[in-house]
């Protein structure tokens, strides 16, 4: 398995996808900072036509984190299944793979996307200069980017699996996507059922991240009126402080699983067998369910 761990690096990092993926998202933070600099205009050093008078150093630093976060969630949920293809196979009309070796390619790019991360980091280590930054909110923020990166990963080479046709599999990935986020925002909108409305909301990987940070968000001030804006959006009529990360990093977990299952079956020639790896792929979908049980009181916290 390491041996084919490494295989699958060494094939996706000489990728022109892979450089992309990675120089992307470094420009993407840096557009993020260029345009928050903008909005904010702190010191009142530039010309801003949205507000006259500078942020408040709390104010600015929700404004900078809640922007870098959404930015760099976006920027995962755009360019992770177009990596994907990358780590799927040379021709997508081969017969098989086998469950290691697509793992294996899965790892890839999960690694992919743990450097990524690492490279962005840097942009976030000016929050500390405006304080009431609490280090839990931020971990948390950056524990739902990090969940949405790696259930991308499975959810992208799930489609390849499936459809064996990269163009196919990135216009249903993407179209899939796409109207899950539509719906998750009419449900946040409509009068249905409180737990309806709370799975759906929760799963919207943009009301998830801001979940963790929106408590904190400024009541008043020049930025107060936008992050409202906001929140309505992604949130609908719910309160801000409903933990709705907690139920989307514990069903993340379980969708990964699935969606690598699915991607495992698919891979095979046909007729499909029973093998050996499903066993452990049970196996570890059954202590996962066993952990949730035991943690349910965390999990269900935004349903209480």
């Amino acid at each position: 398995m390491r041996q084919k761990l490494g295989e699958e690096w060494r094939r996706i990092i000489r990728r022109r996808r892979a450089l992309g993926f990675l120089v992307g998202a470094m420009l993407v933070m840096l557009l993020a900072v260029q345009g928050i600099a903008g909005l904010a205009n702190p010191g009142n050093l530039t010309a801003s036509p949205l507000l006259d008078t500078p942020l408040l150093g709390a104010q600015l630093g929700r404004l900078f984190v809640a922007g870098f976060c959404l930015v760099l969630q976006g920027w995962l949920i755009l360019a992770t299944p177009l990596l994907a293809m990358s780590a799927y196979v040379d021709d997508p009309l081969a017969a098989s793979i086998p469950p290691d070796t697509l793992l294996a390619r899965l790892l890839a790019v999960w690694g992919l996307l743990l450097v990524t991360g690492a490279v962005t980091l840097p942009f976030f280590s000016i929050l500390p200069l405006f304080g009431s930054l609490d280090l839990s909110e931020v971990g948390w923020a950056l524990t739902v980017i990090l969940v949405t990166g790696l259930l991308n990963g499975a959810y992208g080479v799930c489609w390849m699996a499936l459809l064996r046709s990269p163009p196919a599999a990135l216009f249903l990935a993407y179209s899939v996507l796409l109207l899950w986020l539509v719906v998750a925002v009419l449900i946040a909108a409509s009068s249905l059922p409180p737990a309806v409305v709370v799975v759906a909301v929760a799963f919207n990987p943009f009301a998830a991240l801001l979940s963790p940070i929106a408590p904190a968000f400024p009541p008043t001030g020049p930025i107060a009126t936008d992050l409202r804006n906001l929140l309505q959006l992604t949130h609908g009529g719910l309160d801000p402080a409903t933990p709705l990360h907690h139920l989307y990093i514990a069903g993340c977990g379980l969708l990964i699983l699935l969606f690598f299952a699915v991607a495992s079956v698919a891979a095979r020639p046909k007729p499909r067998r029973w093998q050996r790896f499903d066993t452990l792929l049970v196996g570890l979908g059954l202590l996962y369910l066993i952990g949730l049980w035991f943690w349910r009181e965390w999990w269900l916290a935004p349903l209480l």
